[in-house]
């Protein structure tokens, strides 16, 4: 009797003591940046770099995300590698659509593994199913993020294009890529967090001034400074929450409200 009660003490400490290994895989919008390098003028940070700002050393952070990826070229160049890596339980969050754009809304040669763009409702989707697929087969979680917006506004708010619907029309869905990884999140059942509808919040609520002077950085209106990093990470972070989709004893306390 008190040999099973050491075991199960030991087993209890065992779960307590485990970590969470949360793989990232994206864009720049989420990548890392040498922080001396990429400071002053030229400060610079992805959200995922900021996010271990916001977890516990329950949880490992390994961000994949690379610079100029797409579904597509992150596939053949990382992504076949990475999953190799992947162990059951651990968790994979995806998020892409800025540089699938690169071809205005076209699929590429399916031949050509360097090439960027795709289709939202084409290859596109095709490259999502094969990360969710191929993520389940090694025991992992998938986690769907859509893309962050870019700053760019039309009469005080973000336009279609800054949401990443390239039709430049709320109401066209065809070219529209969160509302292409919002099906497949539906079709395959997996948890989706809604980046575009969160950082469109976010950004609206500063308005086109604050915005650029706060959260992005000074080059384009598409990356991100530190303060944009982490302020996006928080709204990762409390919607991962929200949905209890991590455990809520990973998280910093003041973030789980």
């Amino acid at each position: 009797m008190k040999f099973k009660y050491i075991l199960l003490l030991m087993l209890s400490v065992s779960l307590l003591q485990a970590q969470v290994r949360v793989f990232t895989i994206g864009d720049s919008t989420m990548a890392n940046y040498d922080e001396k390098e990429y400071s002053g003028e030229k400060e610079q940070r992805g959200w995922a770099q900021l996010f271990p700002l916001l977890v516990t050393s329950k949880v490992e952070v390994k961000n994949a995300a690379k610079n100029g990826r797409s579904t597509k070229s992150f596939y053949h160049e990382v992504w076949t590698k990475l999953r190799n890596e992947l162990k059951p339980g651990d968790y994979v969050f995806i998020q892409f659509g800025h540089n699938d754009e690169k071809a205005n809304g076209l699929d590429t040669d399916i031949n050509d593994t360097t090439a960027r763009g795709t289709a939202p409702w084409g290859q596109y989707q095709m490259y999502l199913r094969k990360y969710i697929i191929e993520t389940r087969e090694k025991g992992a979680i998938p986690v769907l993020f859509t893309p962050i917006v870019r700053r760019n506004f039309k009469d005080g708010k973000l336009s279609p294009k800054a949401l990443h619907n390239l039709s430049e029309n709320f109401s066209d869905t065809t070219l529209n890529y969160p509302y292409a990884m919002k099906s497949i999140a539906t079709e395959m059942n997996v948890p989706l967090i809604d980046m575009t509808t969160l950082t469109q919040k976010l950004v609206e609520g500063y308005g086109p001034d604050k915005s650029k002077s706060l959260l992005f950085i000074n080059k384009d209106d598409t990356h991100l400074k530190s303060e944009g990093a982490y302020q996006f990470a928080e709204l990762a972070v409390k919607e991962l929450i929200r949905q209890r989709i991590l455990p809520k004893n990973v998280f910093v306390r003041n973030n789980q409200k």
